[in-house]
Order: structure tokens, then C-alpha cells, then sequence
């Protein structure tokens, strides 16, 4: 069911992409961003006008990502949200273990920060559901990352979190 549900949100995504995204903004994953991009500023935007990459039923959600991760990334692309925490286990230790939250989500938005070893931002578009979920994992995440999907990937997967002691079995 839980299958089901997933492969249709990941048709209304794919169905509420925007239709005129353009050309260099729909190149592929991997590809560096133009140096350029880093220092451009948006233009403002109308408080009646929604900024462009914006669905009706979505949400532009933004996280701060090291600028490492920011260095391939650019609008139009397709990501998976992965999120490292901290779990306890029913032995009262803890273990460190990684989930992936998100698959599928469009990027909209790009911020580098002016250096690599800076802080920049990526604006995702996210249901509602999706966007609370990012944000509790913001808030309680060693750390999160994003993880770019090939062009034309776009198939929803079950994940099973990674851990070092199932790695190590």
C-alpha cells in the first residue's frame, strides 16, 4: 500500500513539474553549475505572484547544505533526501543509522554559498506531508543529504536504513 501511495505522489510531481523550465536548468545531474550562478541574485518577487518553479498544492522548501553538496546541483534536477540520526536501540545504546526520506523531489532553487567549505541552501518542492517531514528531520538530523538522480530517473524504491551493523553482517 505504502508502494502504491509513494508511486502516486510520485506521479502528481512529475505531473505538477513546470512546464517551462528552461533548457539550462534541465541539464543533466552531475553537470558543474556555472561559476556565475554563485554570485547572481534572484529578482525580487511580486507578493501576488508565486516565484516561478511554484505548484499549486506544493511547498518551496528550503534547507542549509554544505557547499560541497551544492557544487552538481542545479534547478530542475530530481534528488533523493537522505537524513543521518542518531537511533536508540532497545539495548539503550545508540546507533547511528541513515534513512532515506524523500525520493523523487524536483530542485527549484539553488543558493552557493561564495566558498566551497561555506554554507548555501537548495529550495525543494515538496507536498505539505513532505515538507513537515523535512523539517522534523532539520531539526533532529546529525546531518542530511542530498543525493542527485540520473536524468530521466524518476521510480520510487523501498529503502531500508543503513546502518554500520547491518553493513558489517
Amino acid at each position: 500500500m505504502k508502494t502504491l501511495v509513494l508511486t502516486c505522489m510520485a506521479a502528481l510531481a512529475l505531473a505538477a513539474l513546470p512546464p517551462g523550465l528552461a533548457a539550462d536548468e534541465a541539464a543533466a545531474p552531475g553537470t558543474p553549475a556555472a561559476a556565475a550562478d554563485a554570485g547572481k541574485a534572484e529578482k525580487p518577487v511580486k507578493a501576488e505572484k508565486a516565484p516561478a518553479g511554484l505548484v499549486a498544492g506544493y511547498r518551496g522548501t528550503s534547507i542549509a547544505l554544505p557547499g560541497d553538496q551544492l557544487l552538481y546541483l542545479r534547478k530542475g534536477d530530481r534528488v533523493d533526501v537522505l537524513v543521518t540520526f542518531d537511533a536508540a536501540m532497545k539495548d539503550s545504546s545508540k546507533e547511528t543509522m541513515t534513512a532515506t526520506i524523500l525520493q523523487n523531489v524536483v530542485v527549484i532553487n539553488v543558493a552557493r554559498p561564495g566558498k566551497l567549505t561555506g554554507t548555501g541552501a537548495v529550495e525543494l518542492l515538496l507536498n505539505p506531508n513532505e515538507a513537515q517531514y523535512l523539517a522534523l528531520s532539520v531539526s533532529q538530523a546529525k546531518r542530511i543529504t542530498i543525493a542527485v538522480r540520473a536524468a530521466g530517473d524518476t521510480e520510487l524504491h523501498p529503502m531500508e536504513m543503513a546502518s554500520f551493523r547491518r553493513l558489517i553482517k
